[in-house]
């Protein structure tokens, strides 16, 4: 690609559309001649009208592993010790950073069986492997107590052989129905199962599942009850990714989708699990990924196949990797693998994937979701699906429904999704993850969420409290690496590691503003926390190319299995992120008052857009050299300095944030001269005293203002910088994070 083409590229990643899927919503809505389909659902859920987008099919079956292959990785090469790996000055307590720590630790068994099989037993593509994965055969199988609409409801999903129509819920002496039962994809030939029942925290309940005259074992549910002030906690797992692999586990003879890696996979994840368990959470929530392949059905078996899902609530979103399918061979298209086994409330049509396979069978993925919990709503995005503006359609209908069921404000606003818009590994600079960062942090404040939970890049990230807004800076303050450290990756002006420009004034201009708080505890606070989990299984982890990003308060690449266990309260969020020995790792407290529960916008500032406005006035005065290509990237700068000037949410922050912006997006502009003077220069704003003047370096730039080349009536770039940095003189705060 040329260079100009890369520039225009580069300029338009936050708001092109990434296509993904075709979408035509409901599961009810797929013709699917094989499947009987039986469904009693509760009143359906209406959304905000929003108009669908169809998303492409062309990478649905035919996918590339994003992680393994993935250049990114296979670049930051490390010693034995690990200390040569990039970007590592977040972690100064520790002095190396070994390899993955449970690669060294292969379970007996596994280790066994490898050796009785020659290796065969962890062997790609070999008889252990795929379709090959051993399943569960039981009459009764993959039990899963979720989350109803709320602390009250419960949804109990089962597979069950035999007739459609025979399964039952036997739950605390009385008969429960199906509300939803059908025929699945699982070879076996199971059909799937879900009964809600109405319970009360804090009581013991037995129950069993009874299909024809096959009855299952009998299963105690200990539910909890909310506690002072409606406290409850949940834990929160990171991509458990059951028979995951790479080139790590590839050297211990344990390849991706083998018996050996899913029997592997299992044990690790237990030990998460049996210490999560531990600390008695109200619930348990995964950031999906739970598998490799979604319709490798062993290791959806293997994954369930944990007593926590019986007798606690659990809870999942959907990960990239639920949308995956294996249809080598001549084995079927057909994905319904997460709906099948989940029970999801309050579901909406907004985020849903649905379409026909080219073999007839049905490919669903559900939409959004949510239910709340004491004084929390949780709000859970199908994040495969990127269009922002049916998430946001979903987030507001979602707020305004429970909101007045509930009849006053939450305390807490909770989104889940699994593709992280802030992390620390290989996905930080993905296209698609650039556009969420783009899109849906003004969202997310617009809408009072306080927390955003994520997955996907496999290592720890807790930002600060994040407010929407681009921002100019170096390229060391934005990424925590000098711009000449070939892990950089930059070429002709453009960083191939962080997929972002370098301006001729040296910035990058890059999403999200950091409020610095600086504090472990903070009350009352503005802005969005963002965290990204660890895989809690141990199943792979990835390099880190960025632990110091300028949005980042604390990153940790260990190459351990970590979760969380996050408490809520009427007035305090506290989190609290551990290994599955126990050791914490991170810590962090939010307080809120009431009137900032009932008033969430009484701490935001008065905006003024005087500034910003007389600034894009001024930058309109100027003639550009009429070259296409210059002409766009001109009027690109004015849209997106508009595009904030006219926006009904936005904060101080933004807006001084984007003057800095559209001074250094002009700074790569051609201008024409207009006189011997050069360029007419906008009218200063006036000094904020708040903030740092500009350097003592562009304001010696003043008198360049002639032409450098009168032949041709392009001004030099030099001078229009220098004019266009002094209309803004005093304006901009140097936005390093300390």
């Amino acid at each position: 690609m040329k260079n100009n083409k890369k520039i225009i590229l580069a300029l338009v990643i936050a708001t092109a559309t990434t296509t993904i899927f075709p979408t035509a919503h409901a599961a009810e809505e797929i013709k699917e001649p094989e499947a009987a389909i039986i469904e009693t659902n509760e009143e359906a859920t209406s959304e905000t009208n929003h108009e669908a987008i169809d998303y492409s099919a062309d990478n649905v079956f035919n996918f590339q592993d994003d992680e393994v292959t993935f250049p990114k990785n296979e670049a930051n090469v490390r010693e034995a010790d690990g200390t040569n790996k990039f970007n590592r000055a977040t972690e100064t307590e520790r002095d190396s950073f070994g390899e993955d720590q449970n690669v060294d630790n292969i379970d007996p068994e596994v280790a066994k069986k490898l050796e009785e099989t020659n290796g065969e037993y962890g062997k790609k593509d070999g008889k252990y492997a795929n379709h090959n994965l051993e399943s569960i055969t039981t009459p009764i199988k993959n039990i899963v107590v979720n989350n109803g609409k709320n602390e009250n409801e419960i949804a109990i999903t089962w597979f069950a052989t035999g007739d459609v129509t025979e399964s039952k819920l036997v739950f605390d002496g009385k008969e429960y129905e199906p509300v939803r039962a059908r025929k699945t994809g699982d070879k076996n030939g199971y059909s799937t199962y879900t009964a809600i029942v109405n319970i009360t925290p804090g009581k013991t309940y037995t129950y069993y599942v009874q299909t024809g005259s096959y009855k299952s074992e009998t299963y105690t549910l200990q539910t909890k009850a909310l506690g002072k002030n409606n406290e409850f906690s949940i834990a929160y797992f990171g991509d458990p990714q059951i028979g995951s692999g790479d080139s790590v586990w590839d050297k211990k003879g344990l390849n991706k989708n083998t018996q050996a890696k899913v029997d592997q996979d299992k044990v690790d994840f237990g030990k998460s699990i049996e210490k999560a368990r531990k600390l008695d959470p109200h619930f348990y929530l995964s950031m999906g990924d739970n598998v490799e392949i979604a319709n490798l059905e062993g290791e959806y078996d293997y994954f369930l196949d944990n007593d926590l899902y019986k007798e606690r609530v659990f809870s999942s979103v959907v990960g990239n990797h639920e949308t995956y399918v294996n249809d080598k061979d001549g084995h079927s298209q057909r994905n319904t693998v997460f709906a099948d086994h989940f029970y999801l409330p309050n579901e909406s049509k907004l985020g849903s994937i649905s379409k026909v396979n080219e073999d007839g069978t049905a490919y669903y993925i559900p939409g959004d979701y949510y239910y709340s919990y004491g004084d929390t709503l949780f709000i859970n995005l199908n994040s495969n699906v990127i269009d922002s503006k049916e998430h946001e359609a979903f987030i507001k209908d979602a707020i305004e429904k429970a909101t007045k069921e509930r009849g006053k404000n939450f305390s807490w606003k909770v989104v889940s999704f699994h593709h992280a818009p802030y992390s620390t590994a290989t996905h930080t600079s993905d296209k698609d993850i650039l556009q969420r960062r783009h899109e849906l942090v003004k969202i997310f404040n617009e809408n009072g969420i306080d927390l955003v939970l994520n997955g996907h890049d496999h290592i720890y990230t807790r930002t600060g409290q994040m407010i929407a807004g681009e921002q100019a800076m170096s390229f060391e303050e934005a990424y925590g690496t000098d711009s000449k450290d070939e892990n950089a990756g930059i070429k002709e002006g453009y960083s191939e590691t962080y997929n972002n420009r370098i301006y001729k004034n040296g910035k990058v201009i890059v999403d999200g503003i950091k409020l610095d708080y600086d504090k472990k505890e903070v009350t009352n606070p503005r802005g969005t926390l963002f965290l990204t989990m660890s895989t809690s299984a141990g199943s792979k982890f990835y390099n880190p190319i960025g632990e110091d990003q300028w949005f980042v308060v604390r990153s940790l690449d260990d190459r351990s299995q970590l979760f969380s266990r996050l408490s809520f309260a009427q007035n305090k969020f506290n989190l609290t992120t551990m290994d599955p020995e126990g050791k914490i790792v991170d810590t962090y407290t939010i307080n809120k008052t009431d009137d900032f529960i009932e008033n969430p916008t009484m701490n935001d500032k008065k905006v003024d857009k005087t500034k910003l406005e007389n600034y894009i006035t001024e930058a309109k005065s100027f003639k550009v050299v009429e070259d296409e290509e210059n002409v766009k990237l001109y009027q690109d700068a004015l849209d997106r300095a508009n595009e904030v000037l006219n926006s009904e949410y936005t904060s101080q922050e933004e807006i001084d944030s984007a003057i800095e912006v559209l001074e250094t997006r002009l700074s790569d502009i051609k201008f024409t001269e207009k006189g011997e003077e050069g360029p007419k220069a906008p009218k200063a704003p006036k000094e904020n005293k708040n903030l740092k003047k500009t350097s003592k370096k562009v304001e010696s730039e003043k008198s360049s203002k002639k032409s450098s080349n009168p032949k041709t009536g392009v001004a030099s770039l030099a001078s229009v910088y220098a004019t266009l940095a002094l209309a803004s003189a005093g304006v901009f705060a140097s936005k390093k994070n300390k």
